[in-house]
């Protein structure tokens, strides 16, 4: 007996019994088990294990691909469509592969019992339902997304946004594992369109309607719209708009045209004309003719009121602008804008607008060369003598001497009033009349080269004597005159007004005193 007690013999196990046989050789592929488990595995929820009866690695398969299906649907698998389906379908290799080895050692424990591997095709067509059943799950969540998105739509083109918003919302965050980022884009687009439908929805009730004339423009841009204008509702809020321009206009108007008040009743009459063009076949389009004349009856107020040259700004506001829609319209502006004009030029003249006065004549020969000649040559005639009467004023500001006394030298000659003037002063003379009908004029005779100032007044007709004799002829009629020098400066010049009766002369002279 050996050392230790224990007899020779062959080697035992650990526990006394023979070691286990070696498992026998079988090909990957060979293996009944392993091709079943493989292609039970390539439903993605471990139906392989579930076959082999491999409890531990069935909950691993079925626990990762529930977190694989959760996580791509949280953090949106259809649109990552090229990170999530790798990695799904990596996964569902994984499995088939990992299927095909534990499958194989499952035989070779069966073949080391004695036992062969059975092999029934029940596990092949339990696989193939699996398949088509996970196929027709996610076709069936793809179509159910689609469904949902045309529920969406319809109520997006019926105008119901409250509705179609939360149907996009659930799409969009409901059916990420339809894998379809189309279907998910749409969602997005048509929640977008919507939300811009809504807030021009909301602008129009708000009567902000230009704010819901720039949110429908937007809305119509974009890709996702789907509500569809078929009972001439845009025409209606341009109307609406239209109308409240030309109200606000009216408010701020205070008798001044100003920018602002142009541009508005301009945008007015303009959204009117482009509801005639554009939405021709609307409600809206029959009532722009009476408003367009509400408009302008509204804008050219004034011009009801005689306040002529307001007036004329008022109807200016309208120039170049289309009244195809109203016709009678154009008729009238043609007609009102030069008789404002006109009008306005006396009003100028009367209140000693004068430059103002000579730009209206100006605007009404350029514009209107044949309207009322003979009124706008009495115009411009007005303005010239208003134009003495004022030089006359500034002459007088620091004093006059009176012509009032001035007596004809004849009378009984003819039916004109002469006047004739020597000048017998070193300066200028300067001779200004306005008389009946605004018939005016003014007259210069040069100085008296060999005369001098006076120190005192002239005797008897010394001062007929020498000097250049100023001879004018006039109608009779009362006469406002002035006699000045044009280098007089602070001097007094003659002035006043007299009544010049048909034949008589007058003569006089013209002299400058010392100090005067």
């Amino acid at each position: 007996m050996p050392p230790g007690g224990m007899p020779p013999g062959p080697p035992s196990g650990q526990f006394g019994g023979p070691p286990p046989p070696p498992l026998p050789p079988l090909g990957l592929f060979k293996s009944k088990a392993g091709l079943r488990a493989a292609l039970l595995n390539l439903s993605g929820v471990g139906a392989g294990y579930f076959y082999l009866r491999s409890w531990v690695f069935f909950g691993i398969n079925l626990a990762v691909t529930l977190g694989l299906l959760v996580t791509a649907a949280v953090m949106g698998a259809a649109d990552n469509l090229l990170t999530w389906a790798p990695a799904l379908l990596t996964w569902v290799l994984v499995t088939v592969v990992h299927g095909l080895f534990a499958g194989r050692k499952h035989d070779r424990r069966l073949m080391a019992r004695g036992e062969q591997p059975t092999a029934g095709s029940r596990p092949v067509v339990l696989a193939a339902c699996l398949v088509v059943v996970m196929a027709l799950s996610l076709i069936g969540v793809w179509q159910t997304g689609e469904w949902r998105l045309r529920v969406a739509d319809t109520a997006h083109a019926e105008g119901d946004c409250d509705t179609a918003i939360d149907v996009y919302g659930q799409v969009e965050g409901g059916f990420q594992l339809s894998m379809s980022p189309s279907l998910m884009n749409r969602a997005r687009a048509g929640g977008e369109a919507c939300e811009i439908l809504r807030r021009a929805q909301s602008d129009v009730a708000n009567e902000a309607y230009d704010h819901a004339l720039e949110s429908y423009t937007d809305y119509f841009a974009h890709a996702g719209s789907r509500w569809e204008d078929t009972d001439g509702s845009i025409a209606e809020i341009h109307f609406d708009y239209a109308a409240q321009l030309a109200a606000d206009a009216d408010q701020t108007y205070t008798g001044t045209v100003t920018d602002e008040v142009r541009e508005a009743f301009r945008q007015a009459q303009e959204t009117y004309a482009f509801i005639a063009e554009d939405f021709s076949d609307t409600p809206s389009a029959a009532q722009v003719p009476d408003a367009l004349v509400e408009l302008y009856d509204v804008a050219t107020g004034d011009y009801q009121s005689e306040n002529w040259c307001s007036a004329f700004d008022q109807i200016g506001m309208f120039d170049d602008l289309s009244w195809d829609a109203a016709p009678d319209i154009a008729e009238r502006i043609e007609e009102e804008r030069p008789d404002a004009a006109l009008n306005c030029g006396w009003a100028q003249v009367d209140s000693g607008d004068l430059d103002d006065a000579d730009e209206t004549v100006e605007y009404l020969e350029a514009s209107y060369p044949d309207y009322e000649t003979d009124d706008v040559e009495k115009l411009t005639k007005h303005i010239g003598a208003g134009r003495i009467e004022q030089k006359m004023d500034l002459q007088t500001i620091f004093g006059e001497s009176s012509i009032e006394d001035m007596s004809p030298y004849e009378t009984g000659g003819g039916d004109k009033v002469v006047i004739e003037f020597t000048n017998n002063s070193p300066e200028e003379m300067h001779f200004m009349y306005v008389g009946p009908d605004a018939v005016h004029g003014e007259e210069f005779t040069d100085p008296c080269e060999g005369c001098e100032v006076y120190s005192s007044p002239p005797t008897g007709n010394s001062c007929f004597d020498d000097g250049e004799v100023m001879r004018i002829e006039l109608d009779p009629g009362e006469y406002r005159l002035m006699i000045t020098s044009t280098e007089s400066g602070f001097g007094k010049p003659l002035h006043g007004t007299k009544n010049l009766k048909a034949g008589e002369t007058y003569k006089s002279c013209y002299y400058k005193m010392e100090n005067s």
